[in-house]
């Protein structure tokens, strides 16, 4: 029986991620033949050309010199930027259409890519080159690090089921069309789709119904998002008819061998755990959670499928899943832990095996570890093993700001290859700490980045603003710890989302969050209002969107002072030029997007 995994649009199109190659590990392990498509990477490759930019501005050009008038809103929106895009910007698109394939292979290629000048100047052409591709399909939007899909459109099903079906407004769908006429499904018996985050929505559900109506193979919907929006789907049984066989939720690592087995007439729906899927009379069941994991015993990633050179890199960075869950597992913002089953880490040998391994068996030596939080003291183990080994190879990772993060255990990481970590800093403010329960020192904070700076490390913070209560000056006091550049040499600022299943949406009422309405029954987070005797939240994300613009105009010159998605770059900076040239270095090349 043969098992097809697909990595889908959209995704950060610079290096591979896990979920098809972890299960094809597992799958291989039992026996099972898996391929595995990165039709995320195959996706940015195609549309990123001369052609492609051409095609869409002429396409574009079309849609407002007809004659049609619009019929929705999004209809008459598209109409009024695509008009004001080319009053403003027409010139741009032979301009961006004459260097766009240039600009993907200096993110390709060594020594363009390691050319600071070349490379921020290729990734604005890279993100021009995607705006003119979008035009024909406004109010959406395709970046090369997220999708923003129609914000005039609701996430209930009824809107994602036509927008499926729709041609003249979903961006993925002709290229899904054209794609599966050279995709071969002879002795395919089941496809996996993993959808992890909002970005993949659209895209998920248009390939998962195309596929199915073809007939030719069982359709498994899985990913964290699936998991977090799975009662929402369970109310639907036509969603089992038009977009999928199986829901696989939670930990799929025992699940999806078992799904196999239920395919090939091993065992019944029934007696597969962790599935969601429609009985013969159109009932929906759910069974029983997959028993907890032994994560040592988990088989190694296989990437053998992945053609390295699609990725927007000129080295790759692999990844690598240390531990499952989240070892705290209590902040109130999160939920993180609505997908996950339990808390499991693998030993440090059992680590760096892996690490080894794909280092060799790939000829590769940059590494992330996609966990939530390790504990520290796994961490310096971690290190350890790897120095034991002399190891040569690089990483960085998310890591809670626990006392336990020593300047000996910096040290040894730095050794070990850790050359940045992305540290949940969130507010200065204590009260607010206390409210999110990150379950850390606050004091302790400015010790760590300097103990981490000393030890030769890249500091990237991340911050949470706008939390509910959080006034103008905790709000400036937070504010102040990003401009210390001396510690904080990169960081990402978010805003709060009310999250439908976190731990503080049970007591929203105590902060002051009233008027909670839905987003969509598919969204996972809630629109809302707060209590008119705290300083409102417009104020507060009015005065962190004026603060961002001015950091970034103040700190324009340098290499990466603000980003959520450019980690695996910076990584490869940082493990050839070393954090002092990183930071000192200066832009010549002004940043267009600011």
């Amino acid at each position: 029986m043969k098992i097809l995994l697909t990595n889908i649009p959209q995704w950060y199109p610079v290096s591979p991620y896990l979920s098809a190659a972890l299960l094809a590990g597992q799958l291989g392990a039992a026996g099972y033949e898996t391929s595995v498509i990165d039709l995320n990477a195959e996706f940015y490759n195609d549309i990123l050309t001369r052609e492609s930019v051409t095609e869409s501005a002429e396409e574009a050009e079309r849609i407002v010199s007809s004659d049609i008038e619009p019929k929705t809103p999004s209809d008459k929106f598209r109409a009024d930027y695509i008009r004001d895009f080319f009053k403003s910007e027409k010139s741009l698109v032979n301009e961006i259409a004459d260097k766009i394939e240039n600009a993907v292979s200096v993110l390709k290629t060594a020594d363009k890519f390691y050319d600071p000048e070349q490379l921020f100047e290729a990734k604005d052409i890279i993100k021009d080159a995607l705006r003119i591709i979008s035009l024909p399909f406004a109010p959406a939007r395709l970046d090369i690090d997220n999708y923003y899909s129609d914000p005039l459109m609701s996430l209930e099903y009824d809107n994602l089921k036509a927008h499926s079906f729709d041609r003249e407004h979903n961006i993925f769908l002709r290229y899904y069309e054209k794609r599966l006429e050279s995709l071969d499904l002879s002795g395919v018996s089941l496809v996996c789709i993993s959808i992890t985050d909002m970005s993949q929505l659209v895209s998920g559900f248009t390939l998962a119904r195309l596929i199915k109506a073809r007939g030719e193979a069982k359709i498994a919907l899985g990913g964290s998002y699936i998991s977090k929006i799975k009662d929402e789907i369970k109310e639907i049984p036509e969603f089992f008819e038009l977009f999928c066989d199986y829901l696989n939720i939670c930990d799929g690592e025992i699940s999806i061998v078992e799904l196999a087995e239920c395919v090939d007439g091993k065992r019944k729906p029934s007696e597969t755990h962790s599935l969601i899927f429609a009985d013969e009379n159109g009932n929906i069941s759910e069974t029983e959670l997959a028993p907890k994991l032994n994560f040592d015993k988990v088989a190694f990633p296989n990437f053998d499928d992945f053609d390295f050179s699609l990725y927007f890199s000129p080295d790759i960075v692999l990844p690598i899943q240390l531990s499952k869950g989240c070892y705290w597992g209590k902040c109130t913002f999160c939920d993180f832990y609505a997908s996950q089953q339990s808390f499991d880490i693998k030993s440090a040998k059992r680590a760096v095996d892996e690490m080894e391994y794909l280092s060799k068996r790939y000829g590769c030596s940059h590494f992330t570890f996609v966990d939530e939080a390790v504990p520290p003291a796994c961490y310096n183990a971690i290190a350890l093993e790897i120095i034991k080994r002399n190891l040569k190879v690089y990483f960085y990772s998310f890591v809670r700001m626990e006392s336990a993060f020593t300047a000996e255990v910096l040290q040894n990481l730095y050794r070990a290859g850790a050359r940045f970590f992305m540290w949940g800093y969130e507010s200065e403010s204590e009260r607010l700490m206390k409210l999110m329960n990150k379950g850390i020192d606050p004091s302790k904070r400015t010790e760590i980045l300097e103990n981490a700076k000393a030890a030769g490390l890249w500091n990237h913070c991340t911050f949470l603003l706008c939390y509910p209560t959080e006034t103008d000056e905790e709000l400036e006091s937070t504010i102040n710890v990003i401009y210390n550049r001396e510690l904080v040499n990169s960081c990402s600022p978010s805003n709060f989302v009310l999250k439908k299943k976190s731990i503080l949406t049970d007591s929203a009422g105590d902060f002051g969050i009233k008027n909670i309405s839905e987003n969509g029954k598919f969204h996972i987070s809630y629109k809302y209002d707060t209590d008119s005797m705290i300083l409102s939240m417009k104020q507060v994300k009015e005065k962190r969107n004026g603060f961002e613009r001015e950091f970034l105009k103040r700190t324009a010159d340098c290499l990466w002072p603000l980003t959520f998605s450019d980690m695996d770059h910076m990584l490869l900076y940082l493990a050839k030029h070393g954090r002092d040239k990183v930071a000192a270095y200066r832009l010549k090349y002004r940043k267009k997007y600011l």
